[in-house]
This record gives C-alpha cells, structure tokens and sequence, in this order.
C-alpha cells in the first residue's frame, strides 16, 4: 500500500506497473525452457537409439592347404601392417619348385639353341615358336609354383588387434579357413534402427553422443550411412519404438583412439538433429 501511495503522489501511471507475480512467472517459464533446450542439444532436438559396438573384422586365412608352422601373435596382442601372423608347411611345394627349376633351365638352354639355328637358317620359325612357347610354358609354372609358396606366409593386412584365434600351430590350414581374425579397434561404429517417422530427421554428417555403460565418457560420432531398405528392428536391440514397426538402420562412426571401446558393448547414441518431428 505505501509502495502504491508513493507511485501516486510521485505521478507515475499505473496502467505502466507490471504485478511481480507476472514477471516472476515469465521468468521461471524462461528458466525451465532454457533448460530444456540445453538437454535437448542446444542446437535443436536429438534421435536416441541403442546397439552395440563394432569394428570391421577381417580373417586371416590360408590360400594353400598344410600344416602350420607358426602362429606370431595370440589373442589381444596388436599387430601391426605386413606383420608376418602365420607360417604354412610348403615341403612338398618346395620340392616341386626345384623340379620346375630344373626344367625351367633346360627349356633355357633348347630356346638358347634354337634362337643361334634359326638365326643360320638350320630350322624354321615354326619349330623356333614351339621351342619358345614351352619356355614360356616352363616359366609361368616357376612362377605359379612361387605364388604358392608365397601364400603360406600370411601377413596382416592393417594395423590392430586379434581378436580370435581359431587355429593351433600343428593344425592343418585349409584354403579359406580362418587361422586368425583381426581389428581395427580406432575405427569403430554403432548401428541404430530408428523408425519411418523419424527417418526425414537424420542426415548425413549430424553429429551424435555415444555413451557405453562402464564409463561416464561421451565420444563423438557421426552418421556415416542411412539405411535405404525398411527391416523389422532385431530382437537384441532395444529402441523406445514398438518392435512390430519397419524400421531403418543407421550407422554412426565412432572414432576410438585410445581404444576403449570394445566389439560388442552395448552402447547409446543421441543424434543431433536440429529439427523437430
């Protein structure tokens, strides 16, 4: 009442006051949505999605049947890019080469001889051309036979970690079979299913929060690839979504540095849209 008073003997209108209960409310209302923005990303609404944690896994295998020899790296030890990882036995291939050898020389010494005939005029250029294609024959099995042994030294192809090994030094290696089965953990990814109706929201290149259950950390990924084809979301992937919808996978990279994310951790990604539904 006495602020009331004042106001008026002092002249000033009171269609200009505002109650503070209004301004009190406007600002809490102002509060509570710049609250919700920030948890929302700041920058507009956010997809979240569940997976797990996966890498591109390539098997180290064979192209020769035979025994192995040696097996230079155990599970979880890193490896590194034109590492020898396996040895294959090559007794018999060996043994093979230096018959190949033996004729490859001889088919030598007949093309030698044929070459300094034609040239005196002793012998046709038919009988020259078949002397020279069975020592183009002889060579190409020297060097098919060297290409085989080449395959029983196996090498990695990248830089990573072996993940599986599925073969022991004594077992026999056969073509196509895995010995042993390597990673790249620093490129890693999680693949999330989200619906039809949320589907016009993600884009290429958003960023996204990954999030894992064993640490507080958040690692940023981006949305690499956007599923083109619908497919009902897989039993082990939970989504907020009802199972029975269509829904669309989308793989987010993550890189992984320090390497501490592992092949099959469940993971949480929140991508940032920027758009509402």
């Amino acid at each position: 009442m006495m602020t009331m008073q004042f106001l008026e003997e002092t002249g000033m209108n009171k269609k200009k006051l505002i109650p503070v209960g209004i301004v009190i409310a406007a600002v809490t209302i102002s509060v509570l949505y710049f609250e919700v923005f920030r948890h929302m990303g700041g920058d507009g609404l956010r997809i979240e999605g569940s997976g797990t944690i996966e890498v591109t896994e390539i098997d180290i295998s064979s192209k020769l049947a035979g025994r192995i020899t040696n097996i230079a790296r155990d599970e979880g030890e890193p490896v590194r890019h034109d590492e020898v990882l396996v040895r294959i036995a090559y007794d018999e291939l060996d043994a093979q080469r230096l018959s190949v050898i033996a004729n490859l020389n001889n088919v030598k010494k007949n093309l030698d001889r044929a070459r300094e005939l034609y040239a005196s005029g002793s012998i046709s250029k038919k009988d020259y051309d078949n002397v020279e294609t069975m020592y183009r024959v002889a060579k190409a099995g020297y060097e098919q036979i060297n290409a085989a042994i080449d395959n029983a030294v196996i090498a990695s192809p990248i830089d990573g970690i072996v993940l599986e090994k599925n073969l022991e030094v004594g077992e026999i290696a056969f073509p196509g079979t895995p010995v042993l089965t390597v990673a790249d953990l620093k490129d890693t990814w999680i693949r999330i299913y989200i619906s039809e109706l949320k589907l016009k929201q993600v884009k290429l290149g958003q960023k996204a929060v990954i999030t894992i259950d064993s640490s507080d950390k958040k690692y940023i990924g981006t949305v690499v690839s956007i599923s083109n084809k619908a497919e009902f979301t897989p039993k082990t992937i939970q989504t907020k979504d009802e199972r029975v919808k269509l829904m669309f996978a989308v793989k987010i990279s993550v890189p992984n540095p320090d390497m501490e994310l592992k092949p099959g951790m469940p993971a949480d990604a929140s991508i940032t849209t920027g758009e509402k539904p």
